[in-house]
């Protein structure tokens, strides 16, 4: 059986989350893997498209990005990706909405050769 976590289990084990509205005892999550397109058009409420899925031009276009801060992140995961790291799982709703994961899908939409993405899943 799969490990269930709850959201201030999975706050617990990372410190650069973003959006951490999931991180209480009520919120329960299961550990698994999608197809990462599944995520792409899923609404999203805190994104500027409307969508989970941001793409790099929209993110080197999006306001907050002045300083080239979120598409350095997302090139260093990229890189990071090649050289053969495992970025940390992206954090979904009972919808597949992301909680916490934008820059990472982003990342993984621009690698054709990453299929499937590992989330947690709100259950």
């Amino acid at each position: 059986m799969a490990e269930i976590l709850t959201g201030k289990d999975i706050c617990s084990r990372y410190n650069d989350l973003v959006n951490d509205a999931f991180g209480t005892d009520e919120h329960r999550f299961m550990l698994t893997t999608i197809d990462k397109e599944q995520l792409y058009n899923v609404p999203c409420s805190f994104s500027s498209n409307g969508k989970n899925l941001l793409t790099y031009k929209e993110w080197a276009n999006h306001p907050e990005n002045y300083d080239d801060y979120h598409t350095d992140n997302i090139k260093q995961m990229i890189d990071y990706i090649h050289e053969g790291g495992k970025l940390p799982p992206m954090i979904v709703t009972k919808d597949l909405s992301l909680y916490d994961g934008q820059h990472r899908l982003t990342a993984y939409s621009m690698l054709p050769e990453i299929k499937e993405v590992e989330i947690y899943k709100e259950i």
